[in-house]
């Protein structure tokens, strides 16, 4: 079902964009009104920690051009714009794409561009001096994602930044392994699991995979990044890391 998480992310975008990019209740479109600055202050802090912690750990690096891959409506893409000269949002739902552009022309940014993604990030060209990605990896099934991951890292220039967000570990019980394998590949159960918890029937699963973090560390490696840091966080039992790399240069294939 390598195709399923985009028709999901589709349908999160035409039905509850909001919470597809943050999934809290009270950034549901019913909700929504009463929270969308705490929506919007959420993205400002954390572009500004994340740029702040990199700093301190690499330096000062260019603030020429970033990309954010899975914009979403741009909670990430518009405060990038405030601090790049140029920034790249990507998203494989048109409806997230049309209303991040509607949000950052509200916002008066003129300096973002909106662009389709696909598996080879075939819209974007050049390179970046910051490449990031937030709670949206995770959604997307590993074996696909890893060599996105790779294509992501490919597009950060010399001297630049990789600021990766991934699940690294479920903390499944073999109990709930095993539904989240049904609720993925059985036909019937998530609807079924959406009705019992009183969500809409046609409600999409938003996938949570985990990924291997040495594989990624790796792949950073042999593509010229050095230093790294790694900070894990925990969700309830899920275990998550903020990942920032550096790229030192590149190396002869």
């Amino acid at each position: 079902m390598a195709g399923g998480s985009d028709e999901a992310w589709r349908r999160w975008a035409e039905t509850e964009p909001y919470y597809g990019v943050f999934a809290a209740d009270r950034f549901r479109l019913s909700a929504l009104a009463d929270h969308r600055d705490e929506f919007w202050r959420s993205g400002e802090a954390q572009v500004a920690e994340r740029l702040a912690t990199a700093e301190r750990h690499f330096g000062a690096f260019a603030r020429r051009r970033a990309l954010d891959f899975g914009c979403g409506v741009g909670r990430l893409t518009l405060p990038l714009a405030r601090r790049f000269e140029a920034v790249v949002g990507l998203d494989i739902a048109p409806a997230m794409l049309a209303e991040a552009a509607r949000n950052a022309d509200a916002a008066g940014l003129a300096n973002a561009r909106w662009l389709p993604s696909d598996d080879a990030l075939g819209a974007v060209e050049g390179r970046f001096d910051l490449v990031l990605s937030c709670i949206v990896l995770q959604h997307i099934p590993v074996r696909r994602g890893m060599g996105l991951v790779r294509r992501l890292l490919e597009r950060v220039a010399p001297g630049g930044v990789a600021a990766l967000h991934v699940c690294i570990d479920r903390g499944d019980s073999p109990a709930q392994a095993l539904r989240y394998f049904a609720q993925r590949h059985v036909p019937g159960v998530h609807r079924y699991l959406n009705r019992r918890a009183g969500r809409p029937v046609d409600e999409p699963l938003m996938q949570m995979n985990a990924y291997p973090l040495p594989a990624i560390l790796a792949q950073a490696q042999a593509l010229g990044f050095g230093a790294n840091l790694v900070q894990p966080e925990a969700h309830g039992r899920f275990l998550t890391a903020q990942l920032l790399m550096r790229r030192e240069g590149e190396r002869a294939s």
